[in-house]
């Protein structure tokens, strides 16, 4: 059970690194196409609604980034007391 626990948080924490990263390069790629777009544009709105969603998202993945090393950490501490 406990190797189980260990396993997916390796998977899953690069996941969520590698996630808020694309995530980054989509808000990145929002930011310069605003620049481009005439401000108060249906295009312009939909850019922006991109970008805020993108950024809710990878504030999202984060915060599960860090509850997963937190909960790693404290099986590892409950880990070394059984031991």
């Amino acid at each position: 059970m406990e190797r189980s626990s260990g396993v997916g948080h390796e998977l899953t924490g690069p996941l969520v690194h590698d996630l808020v990263n694309k995530l980054a390069v989509i808000v990145g790629h929002c930011d310069l196409m605003s620049e481009h777009l005439k401000a108060g544009s249906q295009c312009a709105k939909r850019v922006a609604a991109i970008q805020e969603i993108a950024q809710g998202i990878a504030k999202q993945l984060n915060e599960c980034q860090c509850r997963l090393s937190e909960c790693a950490r404290s099986a590892e501490i409950e880990k070394r007391n059984v031991a």
